[in-house]
C-alpha cells in the first residue's frame, strides 16, 4: 500500500504543480509587462543619470566661471601691487639720484671752495713775500714794486674768485 499512496501522491503533486504554470499566451503577456517594466526603469534611470550629469556639469561650470574670476582678481591685485611697487622704486631710486646729485654738488662746491680759499691764502703769502722784498729796495724804487706786487695779488685773486663762481654754478647746475 504504501507503494500506491507514494505514487498517488507523486501524481498528486504533478498534477497541481502543472495547474500553477501559466499559459503560453499568458506567459507572453507577463514578459512583454516585465520588458516594459524593465524600460520604464532602465528610463527612469537614464532620465536621472542625465540629470546628475547636467547637474554636475552645470557645477562644474559655475566653479571654473567662479576660479576664473578668481584668477582674474588675483592678477589685477598683483598687477596693482606690482605697479605701486613700480612706482615706490622710481620715486626711491629718483630720490636717491637726488641725494648723489646734492652730495656730489655739495663736494664739488667744496672742493671749489677749498682751492679758492687756497689760491688766496697763496696769493696773500706772496704779497707778504713780494712786500718784504719791497722794502728792500732803494725807496724809488719801492713805490712801483709794491704797485707791482699788489696788482699781481689782486689779479691771483680775481682769477682764483672767477674759478669759484664757475665752479659754483656748475654745482648749482648738479642739483635737480
Amino acid at each position: 500500500m504504501n507503494r500506491i499512496g507514494l505514487t498517488l501522491s507523486i501524481a498528486l503533486a504533478l498534477g497541481l504543480s502543472a495547474c500553477n504554470n501559466p499559459s503560453p499566451e499568458e506567459a507572453q503577456r507577463d514578459v512583454a509587462a516585465a520588458q516594459a517594466k524593465a524600460a520604464e526603469d532602465v528610463a527612469a534611470a537614464q532620465k536621472k543619470a542625465a540629470e546628475a550629469t547636467a547637474q554636475a556639469r552645470r557645477e562644474i561650470e559655475a566653479a571654473q566661471a567662479k576660479a576664473k574670476a578668481n584668477v582674474e582678481e588675483a592678477n589685477a591685485d598683483a598687477g596693482a601691487k606690482i605697479n605701486d611697487a613700480s612706482a615706490e622704486a622710481s620715486k626711491v631710486e629718483r630720490e636717491s639720484d637726488d641725494d648723489v646729485s646734492d652730495a656730489r654738488s655739495d663736494a664739488y662746491r667744496k672742493d671749489a671752495q677749498a682751492r679758492y680759499d687756497l689760491a688766496l691764502a697763496q696769493a696773500d703769502a706772496d704779497y707778504k713775500v713780494a712786500s718784504e722784498k719791497c722794502e728792500a729796495l732803494p725807496r724809488a724804487e719801492q713805490d712801483a714794486c709794491m704797485s707791482t706786487a699788489k696788482a699781481q695779488s689782486d689779479a691771483i685773486k680775481e682769477h682764483a674768485r672767477s674759478d669759484f663762481d664757475n665752479a659754483d654754478s656748475a654745482a648749482k647746475a648738479m642739483k635737480r
